[in-house]
């Protein structure tokens, strides 16, 4: 199993700890390979709004050296980790830095087709609140990729490290932990013969439609021609 972590921050705290747990119990599934990027440190940079990754390909984003590595490997992975604490009841703002830069390949514009047969995780924790919200912004980007199947986990853990939790909270976190990686991992070995979400084939014939008048972004529509996507051809 192919796992890519992009994780908000380079803290190892509370939600990164919840992180390593997740992979030790996938571990026992499958044997792993695992690539980890820490934000700001792997992607440093704010998308500067250019437009170039729409109408000339994402090549073309100054900022493609550091973007591309982080996207080859969510292309190559099985499982997508997602990680983020509570940051003003919302995702890091490096975390939403990757986010922006990597729109290019939301079904709106230019999904790549093995996003369309990928598992993903989503981990947030807070002291307070927000985790909610937090989790939303990171499965919308999830979901506008063309991601099969979208797992949450989200805990509150009201202290400042791992080592000052009690050892029932730990417990009771190791247990759903324990049965998600489960889940997780099934659902991964089985992933071509689950039925793709139906709001997301909507998502796509809605996109193809438009895609078909497509005049003010040539680029694009001839992404989507290549891929047959305007014929018969689906990537699910």
């Amino acid at each position: 199993m192919k796992i890519t972590v992009i994780n908000g921050n380079t803290r190892h705290g509370n939600t990164w700890s919840c992180m390593k747990l997740f992979l030790k119990e996938l571990s026992n599934y499958d044997e792993t390979e695992i690539k980890e990027y820490y934000l700001p440190k792997d992607m440093p940079y704010f998308c500067i709004g250019c437009y170039s990754c729409f109408s000339l390909g994402e090549n073309s984003c100054p900022h493609h050296e550091v973007v591309s590595p982080i996207v080859n490997s969510i292309i190559e992975a099985d499982l997508i980790i997602m990680t983020s604490p509570v940051y003003s009841l919302d995702v890091s703002g490096h975390l939403k830095a990757l986010l922006d830069h990597l729109c290019f390949l939301w079904i709106s514009h230019r999904p790549i087709p093995a996003m369309f047969h990928k598992a993903s995780l989503a981990i947030v924790t807070t002291a307070g609140v927000g985790l909610g919200h937090t989790v939303k912004t990171m499965t919308n980007s999830l979901s506008f990729w063309g991601v099969k199947r979208i797992f949450t986990y989200k805990a509150v853990i009201p202290v400042s490290s791992w080592e000052q939790m009690s050892e029932q909270k730990r417990y009771k976190m190791g247990k759903k932990i324990r049965k998600k990686a489960g889940k997780i991992a099934r659902s991964i070995k089985k992933m071509d013969h689950l039925h793709y979400p139906m709001i997301r084939k909507m998502l796509f014939y809605m996109m193809r439609n438009m895609m078909k008048s497509n005049t003010w972004n040539p680029f694009e529509r001839n992404y989507w021609e290549k891929q047959g996507w305007l014929g018969k051809k689906r990537p699910f």
